[in-house]
Order: C-alpha cells, then structure tokens, then sequence
C-alpha cells in the first residue's frame, strides 16, 4: 500500500511540474501519463563510445533523451521521503561464450543534488528474475561500496539534473554468459545534508541512447522492487511506458 504524505506543500513543491496531478503522496513515475504498451522497435541512431568514466567498459544502455517521446524516470532512491527505498533492476547480456569479471557497475538518475550522504550506494546483480516477476530471481552478487557521483551536462528534466552514481572495486563478481539485471541505488538519508525533499529517479534510455555501448539492452524487461510504493518485483511497464533505462557495467571480459 502506498504510503501517504502528511505535509502536501513539500510534494508540491518537489513536483511542482505536475501542479495538476494528484500530489497527496509523492510518485514513484516522473511521467503522470499511465503505462501502456511499449513498442519493441530497437533503436533508430547510436552514437558509439561509452561514458569516459566506464573503462574498462562491458555494457552501457545510453543516456536520457529528453526528446524521446517517453521520456521518463523511476524511483531508484532511499532517502527521508521514501524511506525504506525503491530500486530499479536493469538488465544486461552477457555474451556466449563469454565470461565477465565485474569491477564496476552503475546508473544514470535526476537527483535532487550531487550530495549522497552516506557516501556509499548498495549494488545488486541478478539472474533468472522471471518474465512476470513475482520475485527477485537469484542473488549473485551485491554489496556497499563507496559512490561516485558524476554530472551528465547534456541531461535535465522534470525540474532535477542527473548524475552518474558509480560504484567502484566490486568484488568476486564473476558473470558466466546469459542475462543478469544490475541496481545501483543512491542514498541520501542524512537530512542535515540531503534536506527534506531529496528525491532520486533513474533516467529511461528511449530515444537516441547517445554513448550506448555493446549489446542493446532488453527491451521491456526491467523490473521495480519498493516496499514503499507497494511494487513486489514487478515489471517497470506496470508503473510506466519506459521500454530501457540508464544504466553499465564495468570490468574485463574472457
């Protein structure tokens, strides 16, 4: 169930782009339109090369389009607002044949400020989560671990800017090939830091996915786990049209 905000002036002024929507409690969507069917289409334009930052880089979705039709975020945060958190479950491919030694994973989110307070974000990598959800598949690997935070100049929208949040020297993080689906979930729990307000969404990658780098991730296959909106491993097109979201994996491949 979801919760209820006891002050509505504090949503209204997070969401002060949505003036007309319902605001008695905040969003886990960005975009107020209601999910629908996502086109399955691959892309139309890629621009190579991935974020300079991911190296060695295995996989990155692309950046946000805010010129995608679509365009559109979903929580990924834990913070005062949504306490007990939401996470966004990305998914990746790993090629036949192929093994991944993962060093490096991370997302691309509007967030309130560039600030995490604690400094630190949990990681997670997931295998067989099924088509319908349900439930979070198998655990392969996850952790803590301390957090870069990166400005991307090139993307704003719904009032926030967004920034990549990196987590570094992951350890014994060893991918066979075959699918798997990363969270990366920025934290800002301090509230002498953060604020009252401090809100984080990871951004969908529709459109032109500029700085997409190897395989083209799934379409229509991520998956939003929340206790606080009341999300229990279900499929993002539950709660919006997003069809990819912002998100890579660093490391070395055998």
């Amino acid at each position: 169930m979801k919760h209820t905000l006891l002050a509505p002036a504090l949503v209204a002024a997070l969401f002060s782009y949505a003036a007309a929507q319902d605001l008695t409690a905040p969003k886990a969507s960005l975009d107020p339109e209601p999910a629908r069917s996502s086109n399955l289409a691959s892309p139309s334009q890629k621009v190579p090369g991935p974020p300079s930052f991911c190296k060695p880089c295995l996989f990155y979705a692309g950046d946000f389009d805010s010129n995608a039709s679509d365009a559109n975020g979903l929580a990924n945060e834990k913070d005062i607002i949504v306490s007990s958190g939401a996470a966004t479950y990305v998914p990746f491919v790993v090629p036949r044949s192929r093994v991944w030694n993962v060093t490096g994973l991370f997302t691309l989110n509007f967030m309130s400020g560039y600030q995490l307070d604690p400094n630190e974000s949990p990681y997670e990598v997931r295998k067989d989560i099924p088509r319908s959800g349900g439930n979070g598949g198998q655990l392969v690997c996850h952790g803590r671990k301390h957090a870069t935070v990166t400005a991307s100049r090139a993307c704003q929208g719904f009032g926030f800017e967004c920034f990549y949040v990196k987590v570094n020297n992951v350890k014994n993080c060893r991918l066979a090939a075959g699918k798997y689906w990363l969270s990366v979930v920025p934290d800002c729990t301090n509230i002498g830091v953060c604020g009252s307000n401090w809100r984080a969404f990871v951004t969908n990658d529709d459109g032109a996915m500029v700085n997409r780098y190897g395989r083209l991730e799934p379409a229509n296959d991520s998956f939003f786990n929340s206790k606080y909106f009341g999300a229990v491993w279900e499929p993002t097109t539950d709660q919006q049209t997003s069809k990819r979201f912002s998100a890579g994996v660093e490391g070395t491949e055998k």
